[in-house]
């Protein structure tokens, strides 16, 4: 068995997969935020595949996932050394939120369905000094050797 891999990197602060939205007439549409967010996602996903030379799979696949936030202005010095040496984590948004517009990006790129997600792991902290926002993504899965 071979071992495949797709990591990439999302620019910019991570975000949640938000809840559905009602129209007056009773329609259900996913929110704006979180389509253009997926879209990146599928940017990203896509870029990866296509560097790795890699086929979107049907196998099992484990996911691992980084979420980092800016720390913010407001927090004193002494909340600011909490946050970079990981004693605080960002409250808001909900990692399982975080993680389904992940997973949902990926769809039709790396695997044809979130379904096939057996194993999932996924951290949120601060970014370190000098770092940017991003989403960091890496996921994993067998190929049966040739």
């Amino acid at each position: 068995m071979a071992i495949q891999c797709c990591e990439f990197t999302i620019t910019g602060k991570p975000k949640a997969k938000g809840r559905p939205r009602f129209s007056k007439f009773g329609h259900a549409y996913t929110p704006a935020e979180t389509k253009d967010y997926e879209v990146k996602v599928k940017q990203a996903a896509w870029i990866a595949m296509q560097t790795a030379r890699l086929q979107k799979t049907d196998r099992r696949v484990s996911v691992i996932m980084t979420f980092l936030f800016e720390i913010p202005q407001s927090y004193s010095k002494a909340k600011r050394l909490e946050c970079e040496t990981g004693l605080r984590i960002p409250g808001k948004p909900d990692i399982d939120n975080l993680c389904k517009s992940i997973l949902d990006g990926c769809n039709d790129i790396v695997y044809s369905d979130d379904a096939a997600v057996w194993h999932l792991s996924a951290f949120k902290r601060y970014c370190d000094v000098g770092q940017k926002p991003h989403t960091h993504v890496k996921i994993q899965w067998d190929e049966p050797s040739e």
